[in-house]
């Protein structure tokens, strides 16, 4: 994660957000590890890039994915619960820069709670095999 480009909105910035993405169209996983202070959580997600939905758990709780590509930009919208069993939807946008090297997501968040806009902008390391 860069972290002064990263903007959080009204939540609390994690310390470290790390973003492993896999993608072979038009399977794409994704493994996410983020530490905040003493706790780290870790998340495994599943999307299909052609439009057909993913079941996905997602802290906890069962979300609904549908996932494509607007242009060079792919777009996943989520539906699932928040921790008070509201309906939530979560639009998210990653758009990765012409040289590969850094992913941008924006996500939209909207619950019966209102509405928040997040930035996450993560660069790539290279990894030792």
């Amino acid at each position: 994660m860069v972290k002064d480009q990263s903007d959080f909105g009204k939540f609390a910035a994690p310390d470290l957000v790390v973003r492993v993405v896999d993608q072979r169209d038009p399977t794409m996983n994704v493994h996410t590890v983020q530490t905040k202070g003493k706790t780290t959580t870790t998340a495994d997600v599943s999307y299909f890039t052609d439009g057909t939905p993913a079941t996905n758990v997602m802290s906890g709780r069962e979300a609904v994915s549908k996932s494509f590509w607007d242009g060079d930009a792919l777009m996943i919208r989520t539906e699932t619960k928040n921790s008070k069993n509201e309906d939530t939807e979560i639009v998210d946008r990653w758009v990765l820069s012409s040289d590969g090297q850094v992913l941008t997501t924006t996500s939209h968040i909207e619950t019966t709670e209102g509405t928040a806009d997040l930035k996450l902008v993560c660069r790539k390391e290279e990894v030792n095999k």
